[in-house]
């Protein structure tokens, strides 16, 4: 076994589901429209319907790239090839994340420039729009790092719920949070000690979660 198969898994999936990045893109894309018609109403819509866009692939990505694959037998026949179980996990991280970064990360600059240069939102609110928007990047890794090493599709349709039914209390505590309240109607935007912890605990437990999921794969017998 070569390591040309890790990119040709790769190319495989992002044949298979670009789609879902396209729709996700362009829906985000219209929420940012929406949020520039003005007024408390379109700001509300057009962010809501921003995240959503982002939270929406980060819970069908994992699902359709990983889970879908075990349950149309699809994993059964790359399996058979040779492929580690290193090998696999690798090629399936790689695709999986590339193809929920790219949007992702597309979006947020679409946002930041909006504020920059249209005054969308003051200043000081990127610091809180950082902190916001890396939340489903946290979610995306807990139900990929559930549908990867679970058995059962159970297990990431569960951690699909926990992240779904926690992403309003999370950001009701962040909105919560003094320091950074404080600062996010401003003009220019603070990096205080709360907004780094903040961002580096989020940016520490993506990275946990890549790492145990690692870790869990290297000790399996079994795939199938």
């Amino acid at each position: 076994m070569t390591d040309s198969v890790i990119p040709q898994l790769i190319r495989k999936d992002l044949r298979l589901h670009r789609l879902q990045m396209v729709v996700s893109f362009g829906a985000g894309v219209l929420a940012l429209a929406v949020m520039q018609r003005g007024g408390e109403v379109s700001l509300v819509l057009g962010s809501t319907w921003y995240f959503v866009a982002i939270i929406v692939l980060a819970c069908l990505l994992p699902i359709s790239m990983v889970q879908n694959e075990r349950k149309k037998q699809t994993l059964a026949f790359v399996m058979s090839l040779p492929v580690s179980y290193i090998q696999y996990t690798t090629a399936k991280m790689v695709s999986t994340v590339l193809m929920f970064l790219a949007p992702w990360l597309m979006l947020l600059i679409c946002a930041l420039t909006l504020i920059t240069t249209r005054n969308t939102l003051p200043h000081g609110a990127i610091p809180m729009i950082l902190i916001m928007a890396l939340l489903p990047v946290v979610g995306f890794s807990l139900i990929l790092a559930a549908a990867l090493v679970s058995e059962s599709e159970g297990w990431a349709i569960a951690a699909t719920v926990i992240c779904n039914s926690t992403y309003g209390i999370a950001w009701y505590l962040i909105t919560k949070t003094p320091s950074l309240t404080a600062n996010w109607t401003g003009h220019v935007a603070i990096w205080d000690q709360a907004v780094l912890r903040l961002l580096s605990a989020e940016v520490g437990l993506v990275a946990l979660m890549i790492g145990l999921t690692f870790l869990l794969q290297s000790r399996k017998r079994d795939f199938i």
